[in-house]
């Protein structure tokens, strides 16, 4: 089977991709290489020794020590000119500090890997550059700042967003990002006209409670710290869109504010 989809290039997920946590990497992967073929293994050794190079291989680390600290150096001599990229699960968060399998080059949490899976595909479409396995953090964010940056300038002229969030300094970088996008800041007694909020869901003990008398919302986009699936199902289901993680590179919130709005515009256009 992975013959067939190394033909073309194709995407090797190695790892358990059906987790909770997984799923949403996997549908990030169909949606960044949609006319590639993307095939899943469990283990290292279901590998066919005769297949052709992947363009990128995915691995998907739900819990420490899933894998060896061999199977890397193995990924690389088997397939010497693919890209890696390990996605993982909130309880590997502590691995850079207790672990050293994989390069912080790599690494990524699973709850941010959306952004850095669509970087991955334009690397090898040859319209970004590629750090190599070796680079530092320092490299990495610079990389991901710098990347895509002039797309989101003026791009939210028009739009209103409101800002909600209980952190003043964190409020303020918020808005000045809106700002730089060329949208406007909703004031807070007009909230309810805004084409889109901004919501700070930390804590989210005190936020839930919020949420579960809020009423109709806009487009709203989340932003959390530290989350678990179920608490990203949970604040889905108290009507929040999306949530973005406030660790992810600034171009995944600027891209869930345009999809926000996209999905606001839509169901009117139709009717």
């Amino acid at each position: 089977m992975l013959q067939n989809a190394s033909q073309g290039g194709g995407v090797l997920v190695l790892g358990n991709s059906r987790t909770e946590e997984m799923r949403g990497v996997l549908q990030s992967v169909q949606a960044a290489f949609p006319k590639k073929e993307i095939v899943s293994v469990s283990k290292l050794s279901e590998l066919d020794a005769q297949t052709v190079q992947p363009e990128l291989v995915l691995i998907c680390q739900n819990w420490p020590d899933e894998f060896s600290g061999q199977t890397l150096t193995k990924l690389v001599r088997k397939f010497p000119v693919s890209r890696f990229l390990c996605c993982f699960s909130v309880w590997c968060e502590a691995d850079g500090r207790t672990r050293n399998q994989w390069p912080v080059s790599i690494r990524v949490p699973a709850r941010a890997a959306n952004f850095r899976i669509r970087q991955e595909a334009e690397v090898i479409r040859g319209t970004a550059p590629a750090y190599p396995l070796t680079a530092g953090r320092d490299e990495i964010f610079q990389y991901q700042v710098e990347s895509g940056l002039e797309a989101t300038t003026g791009s939210l002229a028009g739009k209103r967003v409101g800002v909600i969030s209980a952190d003043p300094p964190y409020r303020e970088m918020l808005e000045a990002l809106v700002v730089s996008w060329g949208g406007t800041i909703a004031v807070s007694s007009l909230l309810c006209q805004a084409d889109l909020w901004l919501y700070d869901l930390d804590p989210w003990e005190v936020v839930q409670t919020r949420l579960l008398t809020q009423g109709e919302m806009p487009a709203c986009i989340g932003l959390m710290g530290l989350f678990h699936p179920e608490t990203e199902t949970a604040a889905r289901l108290l009507g929040v869109d999306t949530v973005v993680s406030k660790l992810a590179p600034e171009q995944e919130l600027f891209a869930a504010v345009t999809q926000g709005l996209q999905l606001k515009v839509t169901p009117q256009a139709e009717r």
